[in-house]
């Protein structure tokens, strides 16, 4: 006994003295690579910028080990941030790049996720873990496809796209109850709210690091970076995520009390903030999820639904031509009824008729890397930086065998999430509208990727932990 107890106490002292070594070394290291970038003059945003993504990281590990249930809203809130955040410190030192270490912050902290889906990967669903299989495959393959040609590009690209889905295995794997789910849900409503208030801010004084990025970045679709003569994009990178963001938080707000910040004065914000981004699409997408949630949710949710309309549609009609930029508001919203006569309707299907020609001619899939964002990482000029349709995008970067593997995916969570939701009325409607919105919202572009993929995944992910506790039950 006595050697088995020297043993173990061996061993403890071992493991203890390897962690202490590792952490000595992660703090030389450190201060060996604050050090080099301090003594270049032209690193000092990078070395702030690393400062930030290192600070992001710690406080979400030392979430992660405190109060898990905190890592979800804090992870949503570096997304939220974290462009306004770039874009104070590229003003603070006049220096503008296309590339910055502070985009990579939201997917670092959001890939803690994997610490307890990992730990506790058997509870996670098995149709879940059907749908990670089949993603999981598409991505390696595009990602194997893509490295050669594009190298960083098709890096970025595949942690772009697999965060969102983590998010889908996270949640299944920690089992959070539903009052967790809902301070999630409630605190995207916050963050929503905060994105609006700073939105009408930024449109009725554009602040200088605003302008300053407006006219460093070539934004030249925003409109004049003067005060009511531009589309809003808030704390976002553009009014096209800024639109996307709030038109999810509007349908989510105006479906369930629990889910709203500050009531009905939230959702006004929201909504006229929404207004001020001049994004059809977001308003497009927000009554989608709003139908489809009503198509399945009781009859008390359904008659508050029609009681809000009534007061939007009445909000909109005496209130908005009193505020600043109704004009504009209103003249974007009139291009609904003659979208023949829209440019940029026009250029999306001149575009998409391109890319059939290049996917019939290349049904392989030229990679993750060959598209998106992620294109600024290199110089290879046979690449497309955007994107206008990501049922399209799915067989550009996978081919056409693993691209409609991934349609036919989405296609069964779309049934799957149906049928949950003839039954399950408090989290299955919303996800089946989330599942609406994504099917919806891929004519215009790759959703499920970045943020807006995030967020959408999610919400999706609500339905199954539900549904296998009830299974279990049974």
């Amino acid at each position: 006994m006595e050697r088995i107890a020297g043993l173990s106490s061996w061993r403890r002292n071992a493991a203890r003295t390897i962690r202490g070594s590792i952490q000595v070394g992660v703090i030389i290291a450190s201060g060996t690579l604050i050090g080099l970038l301090s003594s270049i003059d032209t690193l000092h945003i990078k070395l702030l910028e690393l400062v930030f993504l290192v600070l992001c990281m710690l406080i979400g590990l030392y979430i992660q080990f405190k109060s898990p249930h905190v890592l979800i809203p804090y992870s949503l809130l570096i997304w939220t941030i974290s462009p306004e955040v770039r874009r104070l410190l590229d003003w603070s030192f006049q220096s503008y790049s296309d590339t910055s270490i502070i985009m990579l912050t939201p997917y670092s902290v959001s890939l803690i996720l994997l610490i307890t889906t990992l730990k506790h990967f058997n509870r996670i669903d098995s149709r879940i873990r059907l749908i990670i299989k089949i993603i999981g495959v598409a991505l390696i393959y595009g990602f194997i496809l893509g490295f050669m040609k594009y190298g960083l590009s098709s890096v970025y690209d595949l942690i772009s796209l697999f965060v969102p889905f983590l998010v889908l295995l996270y949640v299944s794997a920690s089992q959070f109850d539903k009052e967790v789910w809902d301070k999630w849900l409630r605190s995207f409503a916050y963050l929503a709210v905060l994105v609006g208030v700073y939105g009408i801010y930024q449109y009725l004084v554009l602040p200088p690091w605003d302008h300053f990025w407006m006219t460093t970045a070539d934004m030249n679709s925003v409109g004049i970076p003067e005060p009511q003569k531009f589309r809003v994009f808030s704390l976002l990178n553009s009014p096209g995520p800024a639109g996307m963001f709030l038109g999810f938080a509007l349908a989510i707000m105006i479906v369930q009390k629990k889910w709203r910040a500050f009531g009905i004065v939230g959702i006004m914000i929201v909504a006229f903030a929404l207004l001020l981004t001049l994004v059809r699409v977001g308003w497009i997408t927000c009554v989608i999820m709003i139908v489809a949630y009503f198509a399945r949710s009781r009859l008390k949710s359904k008659v508050q639904l029609v009681a809000l309309g009534v007061i939007m549609v009445l909000a909109y009609t005496f209130i908005l031509p009193l505020l600043p930029g109704a004009n504009q508001v209103s003249s974007r919203i009139s291009t609904f009824e003659s979208l023949e006569e829209d440019h940029s309707f026009n250029e999306r299907l001149d575009f998409a008729k391109y890319i059939i020609s290049d996917v019939i001619s290349n049904p392989i899939g030229r990679g993750l890397g060959s598209s998106g964002l992620g294109v600024k990482l290199t110089q290879s000029s046979n690449t497309v930086a955007v994107f206008d349709n990501g049922y399209l995008n799915l067989f550009y970067s996978f081919g056409l065998p693993l691209g409609l593997a991934v349609i036919f995916l989405l296609g069964y969570l779309f049934v799957i999430l149906f049928k949950i939701s003839k039954t399950e009325k408090g989290y299955a409607p919303i996800s089946f509208a989330a599942i609406s919105a994504i099917l919806f919202l891929l004519l215009g572009s790759n959703v499920l990727s970045g943020l807006s993929g995030y967020i959408l995944l999610l919400i999706i992910s609500l339905a199954f932990p539900y549904a296998s506790t009830n299974r279990r039950e049974l």
